[in-house]
């Protein structure tokens, strides 16, 4: 494999630090500015190159650690990006990663805007993460069978599945399945994906393909339940074990937190949410606005369509619908409040300036790509809307990636 040497100068959306060596970038990660290292290539163009630091030669950051998960370190699997960066300034990463990506992405006129606003973007970690550096705060874990039928991961932008023998990420409770003792090895298969859920409300639970079993060969029921308590409220889900959910164990109390207080739903109103997957923000915005007031939620996937109907049972005035999002769909539904949670590709310009022209007093955009954030809100700010408050948490430490909540009105 080929190695370059090369001084990293600066920070990079993606988990990497960059360089630059004879005209080409250089796009490594576990590497920290203004380190002299050694990089292992993996990419090659003919204007950039990406790899692993495999040896700092010079100059080691002081916020470098011994990654605590090797499997996981240069040339291994993915999952642990950061982890060769201390806790405390991982924050300071992605608040740099965040600001660079609003001017860079979000353009003179998002700059400019957010200065008026007297907004500072940053990023901040999730409460109760210092204790353990960020690790053992994941809900959900997933796998791959390998031909040994030993459990594993794939390498980092590869088809290559590595063996595992822990999972450092996953929460206390999932060490009760017994993943690596050779427990389950009758009961999954080569090829088959395996995934670990420890919901608040519910026995651990291993879910192999559609199957999910409580213990090896002992089948259970599909659905795992999501207890989360914020500001004095109990919010109850059920939730399929193998949809989605997000995985730290505080981000539902933490999302939920962060968009009442953006959203600011007063009782009467109506709220339109946008991507509401299984219900976690549906349940407590149908609590804000009241019985007088309604909810009309939309999501793509089906199964989080029927999680969330499950879930909003006890509120009839808010209701799900199985539906695309798109502009047209902006433009029928409006709302005094939106609230939307994209995927990582955000909103799209369409979808964004559809928002920006409605009828709303209030929209809140939760993003995981800081890049499709920065984007969607300048689209929104140059169609006259202002941003109010942009609030970005670490809900997934160890990694280079986190969760930002933006308020316009």
């Amino acid at each position: 494999m080929q190695s370059v040497e090369v001084e990293l100068t600066d920070i990079a959306h993606g988990g990497v630090c960059v360089g630059h060596l004879d005209g080409r970038a250089v796009f490594a990660r576990f590497g920290l500015p203004g380190e002299r290292v050694r990089v292992a290539v993996t990419k090659e163009r003919s204007k950039l190159l990406r790899g692993d630091v495999v040896e700092v030669l010079e100059g080691e950051n002081e916020h470098r650690i011994e990654h605590p998960w090797p499997v996981a370190g240069p040339l291994g699997v993915g999952g642990a990006d950061l982890g060769h960066v201390e806790f405390s300034w991982q924050s300071a990463w992605k608040t740099h990663v965040l600001q660079a990506t609003l001017r860079r992405v979000g353009g003179a006129q998002l700059d400019a805007h957010l200065h008026e606003q007297g907004i500072e973007a940053r990023v901040r970690p999730c409460p109760g993460d210092e204790a353990t550096g960020g690790w053992a705060r994941r809900t959900r874990v997933e796998f791959v069978v390998g031909h040994d039928r030993c459990l594993g991961m794939y390498r980092e932008a590869s088809h290559e599945l590595v063996k595992v023998s822990q999972a450092p990420l996953a929460v206390e409770g999932s060490e009760e399945l017994d993943l690596f003792s050779g427990a389950w090895a009758h009961v999954w298969n080569p090829g088959d994906r395996v995934r670990t859920v420890v919901a608040s409300g519910s026995d651990p639970r291993l879910v192999i393909g559609r199957q999910c079993f409580s213990y090896p060969g002992i089948e259970a029921e599909p659905f795992v339940r999501e207890d989360v308590v914020c500001g004095g409220e109990l919010y109850a889900y059920r939730v399929h074990a193998g949809g989605f959910w997000q995985v730290h164990e505080k981000a539902g109390e933490t999302l939920i937190r962060l968009v009442l207080e953006a959203a600011g739903v007063r009782a009467g109103e109506a709220v339109v949410e946008l991507y509401s997957g299984a219900g976690l923000l549906t349940q407590p915005l149908a609590v804000a606005t009241g019985s007088s007031g309604s909810v009309r939620a939309f999501e793509g996937a089906r199964l989080a369509v029927e999680d969330g109907r499950a879930n909003l049972r006890e509120f009839p005035w808010a209701k799900v619908r199985t539906s695309r999002v798109d502009a047209k769909l902006v433009q029928w539904e409006p709302g005094n409040v939106v609230v939307a949670d994209p995927p990582r590709s955000g909103l799209g310009i369409e979808v964004a300036r559809a928002l920006a022209t409605s009828v709303a007093r209030r929209i809140v955009l939760v993003s995981c790509d800081p890049a499709a954030m920065s984007r969607d809100v300048a689209a929104m700010v140059a169609a006259g809307r202002r941003v109010e408050s942009i609030e970005s948490v670490d809900l997934f430490p160890n990694t280079h990636h986190f969760e930002t909540v933006t308020a316009l009105s």
